[in-house]
């Protein structure tokens, strides 16, 4: 029988986590057969030995990419190279080394609604977000901090929600580890300049729609400063250049794709990239000229106006 889906999981330095991202991903309950393309990017722990122990424990499901130098560091987009060509299924879903997955029917839950509904691209779903030791924080959803009612209204659904290229793009981040979606739309990505996971949810939806399960399927682990997110955080300059800066290019390039289709929610949503962006410099002045500080949540603008007119507070709290 022909896999019906592949998951990639890409993996550098998550010696750590690895071993459980990957059983989770490995002992799924599924009508149909999947496999697990790896790829190990030279990885200085121990990562590179876990994904073989692995690749020997489920020979009939595991294939592998093991780089003998780091493919990063050479400035390769490793998705693009290797492992979007190497996806040959009809669906694709993508767990880091870091996160994992903590329902064993996660994928025929989606791998069904997608056959069910050819007018969906993608799916994707709720999660717990856990730390370096995998300690509970919170659940992903719902991630209030805009005034957005009519949107967390359909998050909150029991029954989850279609959601839409626009609702998509101010949604704007989803847990990685969630994502299945259809292949062939996969494919457009080898055309962009990159393969961030902000165009993997946009690119895949952009003429359809994506699904949302109101249901925790998987993990998203926060701390990891190996992480693309961790590192942005290294300083300011990184934080303009890594995230404000090639997020706002990514976007752009996606109106580009779209010839406008979407233009008026891309331009706020580069507004609202431009407050995160002073939110994590904690400069409030930079964050009322983005033009979207009146979005923000009553108690979100309260925290950062306190945190501007009485800093002592927080020398206080911290204390």
């Amino acid at each position: 029988m022909a896999a019906v889906v592949t998951v990639g999981v890409l993996s550098y330095n998550h010696e750590k986590w690895l071993r459980q991202c990957l059983e989770s991903i490995c002992t799924q309950e599924t009508v149909f057969e999947y496999k697990v393309l790896i790829h190990e990017d030279c990885s200085t722990d121990g990562s590179a030995a876990i994904v073989r122990e692995f690749a020997e424990k489920y020979p009939d499901k595991i294939d592998t990419i093991i780089q003998q130098e780091n493919q990063y560091s050479k400035g390769i987009n490793i998705v693009q190279k290797y492992v979007i060509p190497s996806i040959k299924t009809k669906y694709f879903a993508i767990c880091e080394g870091d996160d994992y997955w903590c329902d064993k029917k996660k994928l025929q839950t989606q791998v069904d609604y997608l056959e069910k509904h050819p007018e969906c691209n993608l799916t994707f779903h709720n999660a717990n977000v856990v730390d370096t030791n995998g300690s509970f924080i919170k659940t992903f959803y719902p991630r209030k901090m805009f005034n957005d009612k009519k949107l967390f209204a359909k998050l909150e659904k029991p029954e989850g929600t279609d959601i839409s290229v626009e609702e998509l793009i101010r949604l704007d981040f989803t847990p990685t580890a969630s994502l299945v979606g259809r292949t062939e739309k996969l494919y457009r990505l080898l055309d962009f300049s990159t393969s961030l996971d902000l165009l993997v949810r946009l690119v895949t939806t952009h003429d359809g729609c994506a699904h949302y399960f109101n249901k925790i399927m998987s993990a998203y682990r926060t701390g990891n400063p190996s992480s693309a997110s961790g590192s942005i955080r290294t300083s300011a300059e990184s934080l303009k250049k890594n995230f404000y800066d090639r997020h706002v290019s990514l976007l752009k390039e996606f109106d580009k794709f779209t010839e406008g289709r979407y233009h008026a929610e891309i331009a706020h949503q580069i507004k609202r990239k431009k407050l995160i962006y002073f939110q994590h410099l904690n400069d409030l002045k930079g964050m009322k000229k983005s033009g979207v500080f009146s979005e923000l949540l009553p108690y979100e603008k309260i925290k950062y106006e306190v945190k501007d007119k009485l800093p002592f507070l927080e020398k206080l709290k911290k204390r």
